[in-house]
């Protein structure tokens, strides 16, 4: 240290640190300069071991690592100072015109510029570091992590970045960016290539790194948060369309139905950078996130005495967040298989879920959340929750009945069953969000799916796309539920229904195109028997009246009943008649020896699987018999 002081300050300022550091730092900046104004010269001599070349390139950046080592005293003053000066859009510069001249991938000695870049990335926020905040904008993730597929060229500082304090300390301060709403990104490399989407694969590749090293917890949930941010920003994906169109989940409209709006096409990504997203986020990566977060909660943990556990919170609330936007972009199957039935996901889930019912602590949760809102954190638990039971092409069967009584449920990827408490609880969460969705605070249109307009508008408001799909699936869960519960019996019909189906809503259903004729449509199990058969009598004096009492089946029914001769027996129908045809007609209709119907072991019917098989025409059965039942409840 001696000789650089007397170097840069004389034999006679040797204890005159001050002006040492003062003409270090310019002398350092001065070198990087001298790099950077030569870049397109120097090009070939960047990344070359230096243990092999001289050249002016080399000594240049190996003076500039002799002078920042952190054991000097001047090292974060002469760091702070480039920093302050954006040291890092300098280095973005230089490594873009490296990545022109497609220079060789890091399975090499480390160049001289890796050292300097990897001497500078851990300076700040270190418990040994006095350098002072810079700009976010002047950041190494601001622009060094914004270089598409990084990695690929640095194995030596991503190996540094991925260290305990130093991924701790930058997934921090992106992930308050994020909150903030700061956008410190500089302008895109590419068209396909754009800023959000390339420091997230980069980011995918070393959290798998940073993961595997010991307390970990709170740079995972930093991590969940940025990460979030930048899926939902991602353009259109080249896999998952076919030129610009998209497929809403959960709609049953085809391609050929949906309309294209020109106006509406947006970016498609660079395939490889798609890849390495993709890529990135497999199941061992999921479940190695889910682990890191979730590891310290059993599924017994959570609430206690009404208190909220902020860790626990944190925890859920950014793996609920991530996950949901993961399914928009990576097939269901790929995300559920692994955290279904490697983690204890929907057990903690549940847990969390119920005791957040039971201590109504819904509300609080957006005070304690560091990313979403309180109703985009109610939709991510109860959408995460339900589709887990609704993804049909994982799980059959998902919940069963596993005692005689029905006392108890079972979910296919828990060790034990729901007992019966829990799934009442489940039905009350499901109905009250469901109900509030649709019908108390309605964000989404019914008709969300319907066009790739729809699609693109979707992403503009995803928590008004967040809602719509948690009521598709909380409505699917609960028809499931209520045709179990009219097998087995193991909760009162009355679990079902809204607590606010009154006399408004009731004259709103019954007439077409109105929100609560959608709900009755979509979730008829929320309105109660009594006040569905009082819309349809409604709706069936409206339709005679609109179109006479001689059509079809609504109008007045005379019965003439012919023997086997073929002759017409004695009598007229005066409503008699016509009566016990209706109920013969019934009777043979649900008799399981015709095979539209089966029979439980308690003598209940259901719609038999198989009717196809008995009957071409079944599904026209189907459709008269339920026409018959409406004739005889309008007769009622």
């Amino acid at each position: 240290m001696g000789d650089v002081v007397s170097l840069f300050a004389g034999m006679d300022c040797a204890s005159d640190l001050g002006l040492v550091r003062y003409r270090l730092k310019k002398f350092v900046r001065a070198c990087i300069r001298a790099v950077y104004g030569n870049r397109n010269k120097l090009r070939d001599q960047l990344f070359m071991e230096s243990e092999k070349s001289c050249t002016s390139a080399i000594l240049l950046l190996d003076a500039v690592t002799l002078l920042i080592v952190l054991r000097f005293p001047w090292a974060c003053s002469s760091v702070t100072y480039l920093l302050q000066r954006n040291i890092y859009s300098l280095f973005r510069e230089i490594i873009l015109i490296g990545k022109e001249r497609n220079f060789p991938a890091s399975n090499r000695v480390v160049s001289s510029f890796e050292r300097v870049l990897g001497l500078i990335i851990p300076h700040v926020g270190q418990s040994t570091c006095s350098c002072a905040s810079v700009d976010p904008r002047c950041c190494f993730p601001s622009q060094i992590l914004t270089i598409p597929f990084l990695w690929r060229f640095f194995t030596h500082p991503k190996e540094v970045f991925a260290s305990p304090s130093v991924s701790r300390h930058y997934f921090h301060q992106m992930a308050l960016c994020m909150k903030e709403h700061v956008n410190v990104l500089p302008p895109d490399i590419e068209i396909d290539l754009p800023g959000y989407a390339s420091p997230l694969g980069n980011l995918l590749e070393v959290a798998r790194l940073a993961f595997a090293l010991p307390e970990s917890f709170t740079m995972a949930v930093d991590f969940a948060t940025v990460a979030t941010f930048l899926l939902e920003a991602l353009p259109s994906l080249q896999s998952s369309n076919i030129g610009v169109k998209k497929v809403c989940p959960y709609s049953s409209v085809s391609e050929d139905d949906m309309v294209i709006d020109d106006e509406q096409t947006e970016i498609v990504l660079n395939l490889g950078l798609e890849q390495q997203i993709t890529n990135a986020i497999d199941p061992h990566f999921l479940l190695q996130l889910t682990t890191v977060l979730l590891g310290g909660f059993s599924p017994l943990n959570g609430l206690h005495s009404g208190q909220l556990d902020e860790k626990h919170v944190a925890a859920v609330s950014a793996l609920c967040a991530f996950l949901h936007v993961t399914f928009n972009i990576l097939p269901l199957e790929r995300i559920m298989t692994v955290l279904a039935y490697r983690t204890e996901l929907v057990a903690v889930l549940w847990n969390f879920m119920k005791q957040c019912h039971e201590n109504q602590k819904w509300s609080s949760l957006s005070e304690q959340s560091a990313y979403l809102p309180a109703e985009a954190l109610d939709g991510c638990y109860l959408w995460l929750f339900s589709a887990r039971f609704t993804s049909k092409s994982l799980w059959l069967q998902h919940i069963q009945p596993v005692s005689s009584g029905g006392r108890f449920l079972q979910l296919s990827c828990m060790e034990k069953p729901l007992s019966l408490k829990d799934i009442r609880c489940l039905i009350v969460i499901l109905r009250q969000a469901l109900w509030q969705l649709l019908w108390l605070n309605p964000m989404a249109p019914a008709n969300f799916c319907k066009s790739t307009t729809a699609i693109f508008a979707m992403k503009k408001h995803p928590l008004e796309f967040l809602q719509h799909r948690v009521s598709v699936v909380a409505s699917e869960l609960l028809s499931q539920l209520q045709d179990w519960n009219n097998r087995w019996q193991f909760t009162p019909p009355s679990e079902f229904h809204a607590d606010g189906v009154n006399e408004y809503f009731i004259s709103q259903a019954m007439t077409e195109n109105t929100r609560a004729n959608d709900i009755l449509k979509q979730a008829p199990f929320l309105v109660p028997f009594t006040s569905r058969a009082k819309i349809f009598t409604s709706q069936l004096a409206a339709a005679r009246e609109r179109n006479g009492s001689q059509e079809d089946l609504r109008g007045l029914i005379r019965v003439t009943f012919v023997n086997e001769l073929g002759v017409e027996e004695a009598g007229i129908d005066g409503g008699g008649i016509f009566k016990d045809f209706m109920e013969n007609i019934t009777r043979a209709a649900f008799d399981v020896q015709y095979g539209l119907f089966k029979e439980t072991a308690d003598n209940l019917i259901y719609p038999n699987p198989g009717s196809g098989m008995s009957h071409h025409q079944h599904l026209q059965y189907f459709h008269f018999h339920g026409t018959v039942l409406a004739k005889v409840l309008a007769l009622a």
